[in-house]
């Protein structure tokens, strides 16, 4: 192997089958040989270093193929080119360090000998992307990406999550290329290799079949009951939101979409809807005003001061009056806070027009509406499997994801994510109905497939059957057993290594 080729291609290879992976390419398919280019470098370099610094490589380039609409996204804020640029840069090789520990940490495992290196190499993923969901509640990350995430659109083969989260599938999607590696990368005849393979391919389909039964059980399944929703999609400017002189307007366009939601049992409105503070007493006389008062309930975003400075969810009840509310625990960094404020606060202001704002309270009770429970999660929050896991378990029967992906532009992003809800949905086997101000709005069934969503940014009331069902996933209530056996087997390993 050539001195040059492994650091210039192998891991810009894993890069590109990765983005390729996502959306909007949505090819899917090719995240299962994605890791092999990666894995090979590492099994073939000789150095610590190398291994980091083909991790960087890789998980740089990766960043930077998904992540490219921060540019967009700084440019459209006011920001100039050169700091958009430095931005995204920044932040994708920042992300690099969950390639770069990945790759390190495969490098000293070469040491366990290539036959138990792919299924370790697996688990370390699995604990990988575990752990930096986990470390957002104390730290600052953005953990956007998961492997499994590239799977969303293979419906048979995203039900194991409802067993291991995403997580598992991730670590099944990093085994197959990690086997495949191994065996390119091993001295023994090509008719041993295939016959070395095989193990992925039992990997796989393992997985399908078990998709498929979950699928013909889904058939059979029966609602305990549905409701009808209405998905309120504005389409409103992001950047004229909060303009006073076009508050008139977007009362006006909201109103409108209104008016086609008649016969919904709830009204759901997207993340921000209100043009201001839902306590500002003329958006309060605005809710309760006749074109809003009939037979259904509704689900509002607006910010709100009520308690401190939130991002809020309410819900209504026919007259507009408030039966219960949610802030958002999970706030986007830089986005509508400063992390470190104390060192970064003079230097930085948050991105959002209103300012910083405060996160929600941890353990928040869920929406009562009329027979069931409804775990809300606001915008950014559906990329954190453990809000979903939590509010099920609490007894949450139907999720609602309210959002404003005005951000976005007509970019990957809106797309990239919604797909995580397909996710958060199976995992939970729970109905997701998601309302998006700029973005994609749908219903998504417990076993992640979507009988009905909207076209990016088209300005519309969605009006759909939303189903809910009792039955519980494994995942929520036990899904953490299997990061603690990952732990387990990985620690035991690295300790043996130690005395290798």
């Amino acid at each position: 192997m050539s001195k040059k080729i492994p650091a210039l291609f192998l891991p810009f290879l894993t890069a590109l089958l990765l983005v390729l992976s996502y959306p909007k390419f949505d090819q899917g398919w090719l995240a299962w040989l994605a890791l092999a280019p990666l894995s090979f470098y590492l099994l073939k370099t000789k150095t610590a270093k190398g291994a980091a610094a083909g991790g960087l490589a890789a998980g740089g380039l990766f960043y930077l193929g998904i992540l490219y609409w921060i540019y967009p996204t700084m440019r459209a804020g006011g920001v100039n080119a050169a700091v958009s640029a430095l931005g995204l840069v920044l932040l994708s090789f920042i992300l690099s360090a969950e390639f770069v520990l990945i790759s390190v940490y495969g490098f000293y495992l070469k040491r366990t000998g290539t036959k138990a290196w792919p299924y370790l190499f697996a688990l370390g993923w699995f604990l990988l992307e575990y752990g930096k969901v986990y470390l957002s509640l104390k730290a600052v990350w953005f953990p956007w990406f998961m492997l499994g995430y590239t799977q969303w659109a293979y419906t048979p083969l995203i039900q194991i999550a409802s067993v291991t989260g995403v997580y598992g599938l991730s670590a099944a999607v990093c085994f197959t290329g990690a086997l495949g590696a191994a065996l390119l990368a091993s001295p023994v005849p090509a008719r041993k290799k295939i016959i070395g393979f095989l193990p992925a391919v039992l990997v796989f389909c393992g997985i399908w079949l078990f998709g498929r039964a979950e699928l013909k059980k889904a058939e059979a399944a029966v609602p305990f009951r549905s409701f009808k929703a209405a998905l309120l999609q504005p389409s409103i400017d992001l950047y004229a939101k909060w303009d006073e002189a076009e508050a008139g307007n977007i009362r006006a366009v909201i109103e409108g979409l209104a008016a086609g939601a008649k016969g919904a049992d709830l009204v759901i409105w997207p993340e921000n809807a209100l043009p201001g503070w839902i306590e500002e007493p003329r958006y309060s006389a605005w809710l309760k005003s006749p074109v809003f008062r009939g037979p259904a309930g509704s689900i509002v975003g607006s910010v709100s001061r009520g308690d401190g400075r939130h991002v809020a969810a309410f819900l209504l009840d026919e007259k507009g009056e408030i039966a219960a509310s949610y802030n958002k625990r999970q706030l986007v960094p830089f986005g509508e806070y400063v992390p470190l404020r104390g060192l970064l606060g003079r230097y930085i202001t948050p991105v959002a027009a209103l300012g910083e704002f405060l996160p929600g309270a941890p353990d928040q009770g869920l929406m009562a509406f009329g027979d069931f429970k409804i775990g809300a999660a606001v915008c950014y929050e559906s990329v954190f499997p453990y809000l979903f896991s939590g509010d099920t378990r609490a007894g949450a029967d139907v999720f609602v994801n309210i959002t404003n992906d005005g951000w976005y532009l007509d970019t990957a992003a809106p797309y990239q994510h919604f797909i995580v809800n397909i996710f958060r949905a199976v995992e939970n086997r729970r109905t997701v109905v998601r309302a998006a101000n700029n973005g994609i709005s749908g219903v998504i069934d417990p076993w992640g497939r979507v009988p009905a969503k909207t076209s990016l940014n088209e300005r519309t009331a969605l009006v759909v059957q939303a189903p809910v069902y009792a039955a519980r996933a494994f995942f929520p209530l036990y899904g953490q057993w299997f990061a603690r056996a990952a732990l387990l087997i990985v620690s035991a390993f690295l300790l043996a290594l130690l005395f290798i």
